[in-house]
């Protein structure tokens, strides 16, 4: 083994199958799941003590079947037989390799071998077995052991006997199948038959690799253990399987009557014979009416199906099984399959990884509240629409939302996107979208003297941006429109003394799978998808929402809604809403990787694309690959450069900025003058420079935007004539979730998130994976490990590297998927953080733990004490969280200790914040945990603002003056990106301006 090791450590490759069959002399090779973390501190030694006794264990005489394990005795029970077997990989290595996706199931050809020795273990008749059934499925747990008890019955003729397995985690026992056990009165075996005339009956011979490939792609997992067909060959309405078991298996055939695998195999067989025949179609098995044994079977046979009935719903079969000089073995009537949808087989047997996500959008109708709608009509307001141009200015959306809005009393201002600030008159402006100034303008010009309070903001601009005969420079201009114009918006609608609701508007910018086929995608109009959903972040009461595609009647609905979804696109008149869902994708592929091919990394030389090039290299056999970075390698990137080198890839290190369009052509030129075709392409370039909202501007966006917009389409450009297997964006969750600090790094992603639908709409190959926070590359990976466990506290969990690669080839290696989120989340401690979770996050709101009963017991306390008990108890309750943000214990704090001398940093002062807020439904700012007060006095200031909520009435927790700051200070400290001395600096300059 360890020189095996060293061999594959080196890329040497290794014939697995081989490998794992055992010689004829030396028992079969053990797989056991190690551990991923070496935290985990369990043991993982094969326990052969444990083995030999699940082999060893006999009563009356008899040696107990593999299967059946052992008789159970009873004191005082009623007439029934059992035996009780333990079902694990460790003993029956080979079960492990009848899977169904990734779960391995127990072959129903095993119902039968199991009844056959419970009949054999308490009698010396021969027994056929009749009318087997299989009902549902025996599941194997991958980490533990499984409890199967065989029950026998006495029945006029012999026996019945079932098979149950017990539910270890609820403690009661399922039925999985059974049948009859008949005497078997004959005493001779049909007559021998002509291997050759059954062979000249069935003259196509079958690609036993195409068989095992179709099986594969139906969810049929067959590892070694049960690919004992050898050959097949088909006839009409007939089919002929050479079936032998591996060598593993084949030192332990005596063990058994008739081995699972072997008649598995003859199942395979008339599986294939049908394959020209039957399509696409998945069937399992569920039934035989007979089989009859009549002799022994070892480990080589032939079988031979004959095809009885095919329906839409069943396939029956008989199957004679021989040796191979034509002596029969046994024979099975009545093999029953029966049709399975697809889904339906997904559902059941595929484990979906707890770390993949998808956008989803459900139809959802929109709530208007009474008050609301009573609001706009009874109280006119004044309303900002920057309306987009059209075809002539003054037609559009943007003029009819203002008709609408107008007929009901409110007054509206049009501002149109311009080179100028000007005013047209009639209540019609121009600013240009690229001018922060001017927005700020806008606010002291139309609204100075008006009396009206101003209602809203609706952001149109997006709809003037170009559609088709995109460029990069296109492209670039655009940007200036969308997110130009909606960031030095909401800029200047932070300043204001009374912010308002800000409606953004896109038309096909998001791909929605619902009603008719849309317009192609409006991907110049996508990165305020992802803008908007940091704004929403960062500044909650300043978002309205983000609306796609609607008519004018559908926007006037949703701006004077009381409602709670902000990611709403219309679709043939229905309105859809995003949600985030656990993902459906088959994990169950790998990425088409060829020796043959080059692929390209473009961001290869960073940190996490030099780690995929090895990867790729070492694990999968790339053996020519591309890496291009703006920037020389750092040493540790040229140390992994070197390893690809050793092992034997041709490694092309290209300096490269994909957002220059000339850099990318001569990219590709020089691909094509030295290495082989280009198969793939992984777009992993990306820079940021974070800052929270208002320390925002053009040239920051800029310098994020280049690579994720000018460099996608540029790479986009120089390969969609090519033959690529694949093309994958790596894009963030940023863009889904949005992150506060990263406004630009959100709407970059959100570009690429909408450019995988469109590129994929074309007939290209086309992948998005948004990642989720990784361990080993970025800000988190320079943290010390007391910050990286806050961050846990918030349930945002890291990637490895090992997972991650694993994802990703499963990700590529699927066809299903076109965007894909990978991010490791605490569901439950992730939500807390919200005092409304937000839509978008509600169809994971049942994977919260019990938080919510801790909220009632506080609360309830408070409710039912009197109001002199209240400060005990917050103080109390306060101790306790504190304490347990620091890890410490509550006996260690002196509550008049002040909070600014307990060691609190910013991520603890948040995580204090959220708990509060989730627990208390209290508000308090992160100043106060700040100040120069213990926990007694932080307390008595709750008790004032939970009693302000339980009276109705309306508590100014964070004050006016500071509200903005407040928030803004809240989204720099959750972004996770300052150094202890940038949060000092923060509060510092947050308190003197306070002071002021």
């Amino acid at each position: 083994l360890q020189s095996l090791g060293e061999w594959y450590t080196r890329g040497g490759t290794v014939d697995w199958q081989a490998f794992h069959e055992a010689a004829d002399d030396s028992p079969p090779r053990r797989k056991v799941h190690l551990p991923t973390y070496p935290f985990q501190r369990q043991r993982y030694w094969v326990d052969q003590a444990a083995i030999r006794a699940a082999r060893t264990v006999v009563y009356g005489g008899h040696s107990i079947h593999p299967l059946l394990g052992r008789k159970l005795d009873w004191a005082d029970g009623d007439d029934k037989i059992r035996f009780e077997v333990q079902l694990d990989f460790s003993s029956l290595p080979y079960l492990t390799d009848h899977r169904v996706f990734d779960t391995a199931v127990v072959p129903g050809t095993a119902y039968l071998e199991m009844g056959l020795a419970a009949g054999n273990a308490v009698s010396d008749e021969r027994f056929r077995v009749e009318g087997v059934t299989v009902e549902r499925a025996l599941v194997l747990s991958d980490e533990g052991t499984t409890t199967v008890q065989v029950v026998l019955s006495s029945e006029q003729q012999g026996y019945r006997f079932r098979i149950f397995s017990l539910n270890a985690e609820e403690s009661y026992w399922m039925l999985h199948g059974g049948g009859h056990l008949i005497p078997d009165q004959a005493q001779e075996s049909p007559a021998s038959v002509d291997l050759a005339e059954l062979r000249a009956r069935c003259p196509t011979e079958l690609s036993v690799a195409d068989h095992y490939l179709f099986c594969q792609e139906h969810g049929l997992n067959y590892g070694p253990g049960f690919q004992s067909v050898k050959q097949i060959f088909r006839g009409e309405d007939m089919g002929l399987g050479r079936l032998e078991l591996s060598k593993s298996l084949a030192i332990h055939a005596d063990d058994y009557h008739l081995h699972p695998a072997l008649l598995d195999a003859a199942l395979q067989t008339t599986m294939a014979t049908l394959l020209g025949e039957s399509g696409n179609e998945t069937y399992l098995l569920t039934a035989i009416k007979e089989l009859h044994v009549y002799g022994h079977a070892g480990a080589r046979l032939w079988g031979f199906a004959r095809v009885v009935e095919v329906s839409e719903e069943v396939i029956l079969a008989d199957i004679s099984l021989f040796d191979d000089v034509g002596a029969p073995v046994a024979q099975v009537n009545g093999f029953t399959i029966a049709h399975v949808e697809p889904e339906t087989l997904r559902h059941h047997f595929q484990k979906r990884p707890d770390d993949l996500y998808e956008i989803v959008w459900q139809e959802q109708s929109i709530e208007v509240a009474e008050s609301a709608d009573g609001d706009h009509g009874r109280n006119p307001g004044h309303w900002l629409i920057f309306a987009e141009r059209g075809e002539v200015e003054g037609s559009g959306m943007g003029q009819d939302l203002a008709r609408r809005l107008e007929a009901s009393g409110d007054v509206c201002t049009l501002i149109y996107a311009g080179a100028a600030y000007e005013n047209k008159g009639d209540n019609v402006w121009h600013a240009d979208p690229g001018e922060p100034d001017h927005f700020e303008r806008l606010f002291v010009d139309v609204l100075g003297g008006d009396s009206l309070p101003l209602k809203g903001v609706v952001h149109l601009w997006s709809l003037d941006a170009p559609n088709t005969d995109l460029t990069t420079e296109v492209l670039e201009e655009a940007q200036v429109l969308t997110y130009g114009g909606v960031l030095h918006l909401s800029q200047a609608m932070i300043k204001q003394e009374k912010p308002t609701k800000l409606w953004v508007v896109t038309r096909n910018a998001v791909h929605v799978e619902r009603g008719s086929e849309q317009d192609s995608l409006a991907i110049a109009q996508a990165s305020v998808w992802g803008l908007g959903n940091t704004i929403a972040l960062e500044y909650p009461g300043l978002w309205g929402g983000l609306i796609d595609n609607p008519e004018v009647t559908d926007l006037v609905a949703e701006i004077v809604a009381q409602d709670n979804e902000n990611q709403v696109a219309y679709r043939d008149g229905r309105r859809y809403a995003a949600r985030l869902v656990r993902s459906g994708v088959s994990i169950s592929g790998q990425a088409p990787f060829s020796a043959e091919g080059s692929y390209l990394i473009t961001g290869g030389l960073g940190g996490l694309g030099s780690r995929f090039a090895r990867w790729m290299v070492v694990e999968r056999g790339v053996r020519h690959i591309v890496l291009t970075g703006r920037r020389a390698p750092s040493d540790e990137v040229s140390e992994i450069l070197k390893e690809m080198e050793e092992v034997g890839a041709k490694v092309l290190v290209v300096s490269a900025d994909v957002s220059d369009e000339v850099q990318v052509t001569r990219l590709f030129e020089e691909i094509d003058d030295k290495m082989p075709p280009l198969k793939g392409v992984m777009h992993a370039a990306g820079t940021v420079d974070d800052g929270v909202l208002t320390q925002q501007s053009m040239e920051r966006f800029g310098k994020v935007m280049a690579s994720k917009v000018s460099g996608t389409w540029n790479l986009h450009v120089g390969t969609r004539d090519r033959d690529l297997d694949f093309f994958v964006c790596f894009s963030t969750i940023a863009s889904l979730m949005g992150s506060a600090g990263q406004a630009n790094h959100a709407a970059a992603n959100a570009f690429m998130d909408a450019f995988v639908h469109f590129r994929r709409s074309l007939g290209l190959p086309a992948l998005g994976i948004n990642w989720g926070t990784w361990a080993d590359f970025g800000a988190v990976a320079e943290m010390a490990e007391e910050k990286r466990g806050r961050l846990a506290g918030f349930g945002i969990n890291v990637i490895d590297m090992e997972t991650g690669a694993l994802r990703l080839d499963a990700l590529v290696g699927q066809s299903k998927g076109v965007q894909v989120s990978v991010m490791h989340m605490d569901w439950s401690r992730f939500l807390q953080q919200f005092p409304v979770i937000p839509s978008f996050l509600s169809e994971l709101i049942e994977e919260v733990s019990s938080s919510t009963a801790k909220v009632v017991r506080i609360k309830s306390r408070l409710e039912q004490a009197s109001e002199e008990e209240h400060e005990e108890i917050l103080t109390d309750y306060l101790r306790n969280g504190i304490a347990n943000v620091l890890k410490t214990t509550s006996a260690q704090l002196d509550i008049h200790q002040p909070l600014n001398t307990m060691g609190l940093d910013s991520l603890m002062a948040i995580e204090l914040k959220n708990r509060v807020r989730t627990e208390l439904g209290v508000d308090i700012p992160i100043a106060m945990l700040m100040e120069d007060i213990g926990i007694v006095g932080f307390a008595q200031k709750i008790k004032v603002m939970f009693g302000e909520i339980q009276s109705d009435a309306s508590p100014s927790l964070v004050s006016t003056t500071t509200q903005d700051s407040e928030e803004e200070m809240l989204a720099r400290l959750e972004s996770g990106e300052l150094s202890d001395e940038e949060v000092d600096a923060l509060f510092d300059e947050h308190f003197s301006a306070e002071d002021e």
